[in-house]
């Protein structure tokens, strides 16, 4: 049975990770249709938008949910692959069982952290045929509490966005250190202590008016058009891991070392697989470490930069990127979807560490649910 013709939707606003799975998927000949869902959170003053990503009963909500059962009524596709469909309600599901075969739903977030607002998504999460997650722990999660199918899927870096940037190009203000990522307690503290040990660190992100300190308190959302350039002008670019998300990796693992900066991240058995530490990049487990080797190589060059660039032949040596990954993971949501098993068998067709990454072991069968 084939699988050939897909309805994406997905929001593909600038520098979202949607865009490079979608062109993945284009990549590998699949005829794809686009619906960009990016609407349903736009439109609307910051207050009705608050509402909007937490209770799900805007009119934008709503309009977005017709306006993907009239897609799919147009388009008639054999899979309607849907990325983060935390505003899609259970009956529009139902209502697309009239015109598509399967159902396949992407996510890079914890689909149980409170924070994340799933609670709508966790309503229709039986309704689909294949989950995609790039959390380890929903991978185990998601079947035993909804007995349906699951793929772990890699992070990744867009190989179009997350790329070296010129000296010509950069017109920013070099920096010894960044971090671009959101406020979460643990965060606060890495900085804090960075900054008390005299190390110049510039931070951008969201959430920031939670912190502690009033100086982080003023930190900014970083426009995503700035996003590599500020990356490039980095000696050290710090990857800190989400807690509320539980993850192990995320996307700044990745396209961090694919522009071509120096990757300082927390110590995970996901980063100590991708990377040899003081090898490919540095890793550390407390706010000690994190000092000791930000110090350590803001003032050895020669060795940082050497690192980098061992980094970044790394990432393009073992296909990291989002187009990589989808093109794996595509090959084994058809097998699924086609034959209807509820496991996997881990083959030649699939290196090993792509089997680290999808949370399967080397040259075993796995129990999917």
């Amino acid at each position: 049975m084939s699988v050939d013709q897909v309805l994406y939707v997905g929001c593909l606003f600038p520098g979202s990770t949607c865009v490079p799975r979608l062109n993945g998927l284009r990549s590998l000949g699949i005829d794809v249709d686009v619906l960009d869902a990016t609407g349903w959170t736009t439109g609307a003053p910051r207050i009705i938008n608050s509402i909007g990503q937490r209770l799900y009963c805007t009119s934008a909500v709503r309009r977005m949910n017709e306006i993907l059962i009239a897609a799919a009524a147009r388009s008639k596709p054999d899979v309607v692959w849907i990325e983060k469909g935390s505003w899609i309600y259970p009956s529009t599901l139902r209502r697309l069982r009239d015109y598509a075969r399967f159902f396949v739903h992407y996510n890079t977030d914890d689909v149980f952290a409170p924070r994340n607002w799933f609670w709508l998504h966790r309503a229709g999460i039986r309704l689909y045929d294949l989950h995609l997650t790039t959390n380890r722990w929903n991978v185990l999660e998601i079947p035993k509490r909804y007995g349906v199918r699951v793929i772990r899927a890699g992070m990744g870096y867009d190989r179009d966005f997350h790329r070296p940037v010129s000296s010509d190009q950069q017109c920013l203000e070099r920096s010894d250190v960044v971090f671009i990522g959101h406020w979460e307690p643990h965060t606060e503290r890495y900085i804090s202590a960075l900054r008390k040990a005299g190390v110049s660190v510039r931070v951008w992100g969201y959430n920031w008016r939670k912190a502690k300190d009033p100086l982080l308190r003023a930190v900014k959302p970083l426009p995503n058009e700035d996003y590599a350039r500020t990356i490039s002008t980095a000696k050290i670019a710090l990857c800190f891991l989400s807690r509320w998300n539980r993850n192990e990796s995320t996307g700044r693992s990745f396209n961090i070392p694919a522009i071509g900066t120096f990757l300082l991240a927390e110590r995970t058995a996901e980063h100590e697989f991708f990377y040899r530490d003081g090898q490919d990049a540095a890793l550390f487990s407390d706010e000690k470490e994190l000092v000791e080797k930000a110090k350590l190589y803001l003032e050895d060059g020669e060795l940082r930069q050497s690192i980098a660039k061992n980094g970044q032949a790394r990432r393009h040596a073992m296909g990291m990127s989002e187009s990589d990954n989808i093109s794996r993971e595509w090959r084994l949501a058809v097998r699924i979807l086609s034959s209807g098993v509820m496991s996997i068998t881990q083959d030649d067709d699939f290196p090993f560490w792509t089997g680290f990454r999808l949370g399967l072991p080397w040259k075993k069968t796995v129990q999917g649910n």
